[in-house]
């Protein structure tokens, strides 16, 4: 009976259909056994790769401080605004909302929107408003994304030192650039999620690895001494119309750089608007021939080896003299008989050549190449030249009528610098460095770096004698004109023509001074040079006065005692004038008016100078009854005459800072929202009512994550 159910036609066309769906089930059921089992793994990973990408997180890139922990270098905040054209429909009236928010050109957004590509960079850097009415907006296909942007509180301050850094936050000059491998730190990476159409939608707590935050350099630089180094040299280069200027100052027992500054200088946050040259830092970077500056080498050498003593004589020819090679070497002045120190003292060029005629070539070379001169340095900062002393072997019969005071050999303003604080340190040459130490983002030290002592260069013995010869240039010789009241300054001046276009010029001049202070235990040793000054070109009327400003600003701000009763052939008193003593403590005007000549008293009661009776810049003439008795008047700084202290506005909303700020009577600028991230002045500085006080703002990095869906990096 089965046979027969099978035999009608319709009965066997079901069977086939059963047969078919069976075996139809059974290959799907395979296929799903074979997906949802054996490749179960390999889809897994397909759809994790689809969904999810690993984004990198920018490590914070360190700062850089002076040596009290003031920021010269630091981070803001900016923001960078992209576009995916691919997924804007209306792009017309994308580009008028748009190009209104961030204060562009229809036109130029516009072609941006246009261009036929996935992703584009409507702009860059922009700060925190402009990526705030972005936001608003909410228009599909375009973020904004916050980035890193170096920012440099105090502007021009060394700007040559820190140098600066791209677009991509990576450093292009000075220390930004010597310690650019420590400053970055190492990116981290995290899993994002994506959506359909590939855009990041949120982030998993998970990171892939950590970043880790670049190491912050503390300098050697004191902020106060490079403002005030800063402050004249800009003096002496518009009075000299100087093409550059530079000064450099050190702490000659430790080799610690306090302060280095180059004239014109340039505002490191806007640096493509200044020429390369202005960013050189020619206090490490220029090779000049040093003039008479160098006749320390030739006096210590021949001091050392006992050749000459200071009152051994040498005729100085009346101001010319013909040497046996045939070379005529001519003083500033007809000078005759002169001993050796007054060879040293009034800088004669004919008494030197004399001097080292009896040192001899292979000392000098020895001594030149003792000092240093020839090799760098080795100061922590970029590009350092190393100046150029011939082989011995390639010294002719005239390397002896220009070497021993300075010619036929090139060196740069820190190895001149070096040679004279090694000096002032006993004989014993210190390496030059200007970073401290490196501490990681907790604040804690990495690595120090030590005072290093490279060698002894002559006998401690040679070394007071040589600061006494130094002393008398200041009291008697070239450098009177640098003498004050209570310090004995040890110091040389400098004036040596430029070699141009294949000789010597007849009209320009690099002048220099150098020296250390006090003479006895000195507390800083300084280099000054002026690059072609105009009129007076001597140095020790061109350099030499701001050496003298420098030291006693220095000393005055260290609290250095002045030394006593100094026997100084002073300028005459009608070249002096009163400075300026409000805003300072009763102790630092004591300093600052012995190294003025002047006598004080105080009235009043209060921590800070108010009003003094004789004005800023007021002749000291003889006879002048202000300056010998000088009123100044102490109390609480008032809003039309002293600001006060600058607070510290870090951290601070606009209202607490507006707050902090009102009884000083500043004018406030802000720049961004959000709380306080950088200010300028800095913390603790002294601040009058007249001076506008400028403070970058910034929304904390969590409120910036929660404002921006969708960031691109």
């Amino acid at each position: 009976m089965s046979d027969a159910r099978y035999s009608n036609p319709i009965q066997k066309r079901l069977m086939m259909l059963e047969a078919v769906i069976l075996f139809a089930c059974v290959c799907v059921e395979g296929r799903l056994v074979y997906l949802q089992v054996f490749k179960h793994s390999d889809f897994r990973q397909m759809a994790y790769r689809q969904q999810y990408t690993s984004k990198q997180t920018d490590a914070s890139r360190g700062t850089i401080a002076d040596r009290d922990g003031a920021l010269l270098a630091m981070n803001i905040g900016l923001f960078n605004v992209d576009a995916h054209p691919d997924q804007i429909t209306d792009k017309a009236r994308a580009a008028a909302l748009l190009s209104k928010a961030l204060g562009m050109s229809y036109g130029a957004v516009y072609s941006k929107l246009s261009e036929n590509r996935q992703f584009v960079w409507l702009a860059r850097e922009v700060p925190y408003r402009y990526s705030e009415a972005v936001e608003t907006l909410k228009i599909q296909g375009v973020d904004a994304v916050r980035e890193q942007h170096r920012f440099y509180p105090d502007h021009e301050m060394a700007s040559q030192v820190l140098g600066f850094t791209g677009i991509d936050n990576q450093g292009l000059d000075g220390l930004e650039r010597y310690y650019n491998g420590l400053l970055t730190g190492k990116n981290g990476l995290i899993m994002a999620e994506r959506d359909a159409r590939g855009r990041l939608v949120s982030a998993d707590n998970k990171s892939i690895k950590s970043s880790e935050d670049g190491l912050s350099v503390r300098t050697t630089i004191d902020e106060t001494i490079q403002h005030i180094a800063q402050v004249e040299l800009e003096k002496a280069f518009i009075k000299f119309r100087c093409k550059a200027a530079s000064v450099v100052v050190m702490n000659p027992s430790t080799g610690e750089i306090l302060a280095m500054a180059n004239y014109p200088t340039f505002d490191p946050n806007d640096f493509t608007h200044t020429s390369p040259e202005v960013w050189k830092n020619r206090v490490v970077n220029d090779e000049f021939e040093p003039g008479s500056t160098f006749k320390l080498i030739t006096a210590v050498g021949v001091l050392e080896e006992g050749v000459v003593s200071e009152e051994d004589k040498f005729f100085c020819e009346n101001g010319a003299f013909k040497t046996d090679y045939g070379r005529t070497v001519r003083d500033h002045e007809k000078l005759g008989m002169l001993t050796f120190r007054e060879v040293f003292g009034y800088s004669s060029n004919i008494g030197m050549v004399k001097v080292g005629y009896k040192l001899g070539k292979e000392n000098l070379y020895r001594y030149c190449k003792k000092f240093g001169f020839g090799d760098p340095t080795g100061i922590d900062l970029p590009g350092e030249a190393t100046g150029k002393v011939r082989p011995l072997d390639k010294w002719s019969g005239l390397s002896l009528t220009t070497i021993p005071y300075g010619y036929e050999i090139s060196t740069t303003p820190i190895q001149i610098l070096d040679a004279y604080a090694a000096i002032a340190n006993g004989g014993v040459m210190m390496k030059p460095f200007i970073v401290k130490d490196l501490e990681d983002s907790t604040g804690h030290v990495v690595k120090s770096f030590a005072s290093k002592k490279i060698r002894r260069v002559c006998s401690e013995k040679t070394a007071k004698r040589m600061v006494e010869l130094l002393k008398w240039v200041v009291r008697h010789g070239t450098g009177t004109m640098v003498a004050l009241p209570s310090y004995d300054i040890a110091g040389k001046t400098g004036t040596a023509y430029k070699f141009e276009n294949g000789r010597y010029s007849s009209n320009s001049y690099v002048s220099s001074f150098v020296g250390f202070v006090p003479a006895e235990n000195p507390k800083v040793a300084i280099y000054v040079s002026l690059d072609d000054p105009r009129g007076i070109y001597w140095g020790g009327y061109t350099a030499g006065p701001v050496f003298k400003e420098v030291a006693k600003r220095v000393m005055a701000y260290d609290l250095v005692p002045g030394t006593g009763d100094v026997q100084t052939a002073q300028a005459p008193k009608d070249q002096r004038t009163v400075p300026s003593f409000e805003g300072l403590t009763a102790e630092q005007c004591k300093w600052l008016a012995e190294a003025s000549g002047l006598n004080l008293s105080f009235v009043g009661r209060g921590e800070r100078v108010v009003a003094q009776s004789a004005a800023q810049g007021a002749p000291i003439m003889a006879g002048d009854q202000n300056p010998s008795k000088l009123v100044l008047t102490l109390g609480k700084p008032q809003l039309s005459q002293a600001g006060g202290l600058m607070p510290e506005l870090r951290g601070k909303t606009k209202r607490q800072a507006l707050a902090l700020l009102s009884p000083l009577g500043l004018k406030v600028n802000f720049r961004g929202e959000g709380v306080v991230r950088a200010q300028f002045p800095p913390a603790g500085r002294l601040v009058s009512s007249d001076i506008s006080c400028e403070l970058n703002c910034d929304v904390p990095l969590t409120n910036v994550t929660a404002k921006i869906t969708g960031g691109k990096s």
